[in-house]
C-alpha cells in the first residue's frame, strides 16, 4: 500500500543518501553545495512532490513571508480589489504570501483578524480602517507587527501610511465644474463623518468660498447603501425646486443613484444637470452611463504596498527607523455625465444659477 504521507526533508535525504542538513541547503541553494547534489535533490523533490513549508522555516529563520491585508469591502464597487489583485500577482513571483481579511466595516471583526494574523506570525500588517479611530490595530499589533494604514481615513500622522489626498479632489472637482460655466454645485455626502469625507468637504468648500460660490453641502445615508442616498437626495431637491446645475458625489454608487433619479424624474444630463463621481468603478465607464469621476491608481497603490510591507519585513529593520509615507492622488476623467451650463429655456425648467 503506497505511502500517504507528504513527502519531507527527511524524506529526500533517506532517498539522496544525504543529510537533512545537506538537503536543506540544496533546496536553499546555498553556495556549499556542488551543483550537481543540487540538481539531484531538486529532481528527488519533484517526484516525490515535495512542498516546502515555508511556516516552520519561519519558526526557524524568525523571518517570515507572510503579509496581512484586512479592508472593510472587497467587489467591483470598492478599490480594494483592484489593489489586492494587483499585490497578489506580484506577491505570487517573489514568493510572498498574502492573506486578505473583508470585515464587512466592522470594529470586531477588524479586532478577530487583527488578533487572528499576529497569531499567524505574519511580518506586516496591512490596514484599510472602516473609521479614523485605529487605536485597536495599534494596541493588537503593538511593537511586534509593523502597521501600514492605507486610505483616507487616516493621514501622515501614521508612522507607515499610504494615504490619498481627497481635499485635492475637491478642489479639482469645483474649479472643473466651474469652467464649464456652473455657479450652483452641489456637494453630495453620506454618513460616517470620517476623515476621507472631511477631505472631500473641505476641498470642496474652500473652493467654492474663493470662486465667490455659495456651498450646497447635502447629507444622507451611510456607506453601506450610497446609491440610494442619491437618489433620495435628487427627490428631495425637486420636490423642493432647488436642484443645482451640478452635482458632485462622495461615490460614484451615490452618482449612479443620482442619474437614476434624475432619468425617472425626466432630466436630462448633463444638459440640465452635470454629474461628477468619485472612485472610477468599472461600471461607471459603461457607454449608456458614461460618468465623469476620480480615478484612483489602484495598480500603483497596489504595487508601492507591496513595496513598503517588504522593506518592513526586512531583516536588518533599516526601513523601521524613519517610517514610510506615501500620498497619492486621485486624476479627473471626463465622460459624457458632465457638460458646459446650459440656461433653462423654459420657465422652471431647472432652478436658475443664483436661485
Amino acid at each position: 500500500m503506497p505511502d500517504k504521507k507528504r513527502p519531507t526533508i527527511k524524506t529526500i535525504a533517506e532517498i539522496a543518501g544525504l543529510s537533512h542538513v545537506a538537503v536543506s541547503k540544496a533546496l536553499r541553494d546555498a553556495p556549499d553545495i556542488s551543483a550537481e547534489t543540487k540538481a539531484r535533490v531538486r529532481l528527488i523533490a519533484d517526484e516525490t512532490g515535495y512542498i516546502a513549508n515555508a511556516y516552520a522555516r519561519s519558526l526557524s529563520t524568525k523571518a517570515t513571508n507572510m503579509i496581512g491585508m484586512i479592508v472593510p469591502a472587497v467587489g467591483e464597487n470598492v478599490m480594494y480589489s483592484a489593489v489586492f489583485n494587483e499585490m497578489s500577482a506580484l506577491a505570487a513571483k517573489k514568493g510572498v504570501s498574502l492573506l486578505l481579511g473583508c470585515t464587512g466595516r466592522s470594529i470586531e471583526l477588524e479586532k478577530q483578524y487583527c488578533q487572528n494574523m499576529c497569531e499567524n506570525r505574519i511580518g506586516a500588517l496591512i490596514v484599510s480602517p472602516s473609521t479614523s479611530e485605529v487605536s485597536h490595530f495599534i494596541g493588537i499589533c503593538k511593537d511586534t507587527v509593523p502597521i501600514i494604514f492605507l486610505g483616507g481615513k487616516t493621514g501622515l500622522e501614521q508612522r507607515h501610511c499610504l494615504t490619498m489626498d481627497y481635499y485635492d479632489s475637491g478642489v479639482t472637482a469645483v474649479n472643473y465644474l466651474n469652467r464649464l460655466g456652473h455657479r450652483r454645485i452641489a456637494l453630495f455626502l453620506y454618513h460616517p463623518d470620517n476623515n476621507t469625507i472631511r477631505q472631500k468637504l473641505n476641498g470642496y468648500r474652500e473652493t467654492m468660498e474663493k470662486l465667490d460660490l455659495k456651498p450646497e453641502v447635502y447629507w444622507e445615508g451611510d456607506s453601506s447603501d450610497t446609491y440610494h442616498a442619491g437618489e433620495t437626495l435628487v427627490n428631495r431637491l425637486i420636490r423642493q425646486d432647488s436642484l443645482p446645475s451640478a452635482i458632485w458625489c462622495a461615490s460614484d454608487l451615490m452618482a449612479l443613484g443620482v442619474m437614476e433619479a434624475l432619468r425617472k424624474n425626466k432630466i436630462r444630463v448633463p444638459e440640465q444637470v452635470s454629474v461628477l463621481g468619485h472612485d472610477d468603478l468599472f461600471i461607471s465607464a459603461i457607454d449608456s452611463i458614461s460618468l465623469s469621476t476620480f480615478s484612483t491608481p489602484a495598480g500603483a497603490i497596489g504595487r508601492k504596498l507591496l513595496e513598503m510591507a517588504e522593506a518592513l519585513m526586512k531583516d536588518d529593520g533599516q526601513a523601521d527607523t524613519g517610517g514610510m509615507q506615501e500620498v497619492f492622488r486621485s486624476t479627473l476623467t471626463i465622460r459624457q455625465s458632465t457638460g458646459p451650463y446650459i440656461a433653462p429655456s423654459v420657465p422652471g425648467d431647472r432652478s436658475e444659477q443664483d436661485k
